[in-house]
């Protein structure tokens, strides 16, 4: 007969069974006969699971399966991704391109030897590959990136003589050299001498040498600083000035490098050093202020480090301090008998544009400057004079030698003007006779004071103008514009007018382009103009053009020109 289990090892047992989640529960309770009774679920219950078979032992639980390895990324799958990257589109190249620039050391030998395949790859095969370089970015790699840049540049020369065709070419491979970091610095800096290249060009590149130099080597630039060509040496002081206010520590870097060089005093250098270190400066830059007036009024120094500093002067001119030596070399150097040496004439002008309107009138008015036959010193006078309203000024200033002084007197006409203006303005817009103005540029400013006077009486002349076939093509386009600008649908009318007599196809594109500027929000162009650029776009050189502005003033109609 079985050993029966005693009642609290079998509540314990029991119990332990009930708690299990998951498991069989069994609940335990006192009967009606004070008996204890069990109450078992259906399901099954983990323990009982993990309890020995009978007659055997508990099985041990089955070992993990180990993750099976990575696939090794090799030459084979390498060179399929070469393929993917030179003939995919898409998702496909942009994973293959991942993989490849994510195994730089398998990827890299074999995209430099299908570049050197045979059959070579194609134009457009061997810049995606230089591509696919540039993201693995190895520095060995970055003087293809140089040479390519170098061809791309010359091919785009060879089949344009356009302005300005180089920089499209080069921008991709400036893009990828710049991501090199200072790995490209060597291969920037024989592009930036690279004759064959414009100057804007290199000036780019110049700025892109800046960017990628590690900081310690800037002093090296700084040592290039008031070198080379005017515009290179611009876009190099520019270029380190954007350097140094991205970062306070390398700025407080270069102020210390700046200041050593203009110490050293090297004549050649020292205006660009003097202009870079203005540049270089923070809003707490008063001691520069105080040396660059030292140094504008030493009249030992070299005279293009004092113009350098007189510039620093007139670019701080909110600085009491800068008024104050802007106002005495302008005394100084702006005297009758002082005006007639160049650098006199050179210092005095620039001290002058510098002063405030006040004091700078009041030069003006004591020495007679707007009358001064020197035509700096006559055109800083006018841009800051007080001028009489009866227009007898503007009459004396056309009689002068130099038509930027002619021009600049014609910046200051501002409307209503007066009879005489108006009159001297119009005697301007003559196509001969004493009054003919030769300049073309002192010719439009003509026409565009006569814009700014407004009024019927400017009105009229502008139309003249627009109107005679006897004007120059440049003059009649000033006046087209005046017309639209200032007079707003009046002033269209007359130009669409035109539009639709002349034949000479010249003047109806500069026409088609001045309506284009048409922008008055209270009046919406007229019927007429509609009209006239419909009729322009039925000519074949006028088509684009006229039916892009015919839709870009007329926006609401579906087919502008329908039943023109």
């Amino acid at each position: 007969m079985a050993t029966p289990l005693s009642a609290l090892s079998l509540i314990a047992w029991l119990a332990l069974a009930g708690a299990a989640p998951g498991g069989p529960r069994m609940s335990l309770g006192a009967g009606p006969d004070g008996q204890v009774r069990s109450g078992m679920s259906e399901s099954p219950g983990p323990l009982l699971a993990l309890a020995p078979a009978r007659g055997g032992k508990a099985k041990p639980p089955a070992p993990e399966p180990a993750p099976a390895p990575a696939p090794t990324y090799g030459p084979e799958q390498a060179r399929a991704d070469i393929e993917l990257v030179l003939t995919g589109r898409g998702q496909d190249y942009l994973q293959a391109r991942a993989r490849l620039e994510q195994h730089p050391t398998v990827a890299a030998p074999l995209v430099t030897a299908r570049m050197t395949a045979t059959p070579a790859p194609t134009a457009v095969e061997q810049r995606r590959l230089l591509a696919l370089l540039g993201g693995i970015a190895r520095p060995e790699d970055v003087p293809l990136f140089a040479d390519a840049m170098r061809r791309d540049v010359a091919a785009a020369v060879k089949q344009s003589q356009e302005q300005g065709i180089e920089l499209p070419a080069a921008e991709p491979w400036r893009e990828i050299l710049r991501a090199q970091g200072p790995a490209a610095a060597p291969a920037l800096t024989g592009l930036v001498a690279e004759k064959s290249f414009s100057e804007e060009l290199r000036g780019l590149l110049l700025a892109d040498l800046v960017a990628v130099t590690p900081a310690d080597k800037l002093p090296e630039l700084v040592a290039l600083v008031g070198l080379g060509t005017p515009s290179l040496r611009a876009a190099l002081r520019q270029a380190i000035a954007r350097r140094a206010h991205a970062s306070a520590g390398e700025r407080a870097q270069l102020v210390q490098v700046v200041d050593a060089a203009i110490e050293a005093g090297e004549p050649a250098r020292l205006p660009g050093l003097v202009l870079l270190r203005a540049a270089i400066g923070g809003s707490d830059d008063a001691p520069f202020t105080r040396r660059a007036a030292a140094l504008a009024e030493d009249a030992a120094a070299e005279f293009a480090a004092r113009v350098a500093a007189l510039r620093v002067l007139v670019a701080r001119r909110s600085d009491p301090a800068a008024q104050t030596v802007l106002a005495r070399l302008a005394e100084q150097h702006l005297p009758a008998d002082k005006r007639v040496e160049l650098r006199s004439e050179i210092l005095g002008s620039l001290a002058l544009a510098g002063l405030e309107p006040g004091p700078a009138a009041a030069v003006v008015d004591r020495l007679q400057l707007t009358g001064a036959d020197a035509p700096r010193v006559a055109v800083a006078a006018f841009s800051v004079a007080t001028l009489p309203a009866d227009g007898a000024w503007l009459d004396v200033s056309q009689r002068h030698a130099w038509p930027e002084v002619r021009a600049a007197a014609l910046a200051r006409v501002d409307g209503p003007c007066s009879a005489g203006v108006l009159r001297r303005l119009r005697d301007g817009t003559s196509t001969s006779g004493n009054t003919f103005e030769a300049d073309a540029a002192v010719a439009r400013e003509v026409i565009a004071a006569l814009g700014r006077c407004g009024g019927p009486d400017a009105f009229a002349a502008l139309q003249a103008v627009v109107v005679s076939a006897e004007q120059n093509v440049d003059r009649r386009a000033e006046a087209a514009r005046q017309l639209v600008d200032r007079h707003g649908s009046a002033g269209a009318d007359v130009v669409a007018a035109v539009l639709r007599s002349t034949d000479d196809l010249a003047v109806a594109l500069r026409l088609v382009r001045a309506l284009q500027r048409y922008a008055d929000d209270e009046a919406a162009p007229s019927d007429d103009v509609r009209t006239a650029l419909c009729a322009a776009s039925k000519r074949q050189e006028l088509a684009t053009i006229a039916q892009r502005a015919v839709r870009g003033l007329f926006p609401d109609l579906d087919d502008p020109c329908a039943g023109n």
